[in-house]
């Protein structure tokens, strides 16, 4: 079983969601663990938002980057 993380998310760094463009559309990405498809840009980078502000709200370091590639 895998140990719980006690870190607090001051010692960690922030949780970046990145915007980024897929063959299928755009998508909110967590590191590797994490991936949430959307249909346009517009969409992603509400979702990555949501997730910052929520996070934030409970005290942890969020950021947001967004892709700068439009294909």
């Amino acid at each position: 079983m895998a140990e719980p993380d006690t870190t607090s998310g001051r010692d960690r760094g922030p949780i970046t969601f990145e915007v980024v463009k897929e063959a299928y559309g755009w998508a909110v990405r967590r590191d590797h663990q994490m991936m949430t498809p959307c249909w346009c840009k517009a969409v992603a980078v509400d979702q990555a938002q949501r997730m910052v502000d929520v996070l934030r709200q409970h005290g942890e370091r969020a950021e947001m980057r967004v892709s700068d590639i439009e294909e």
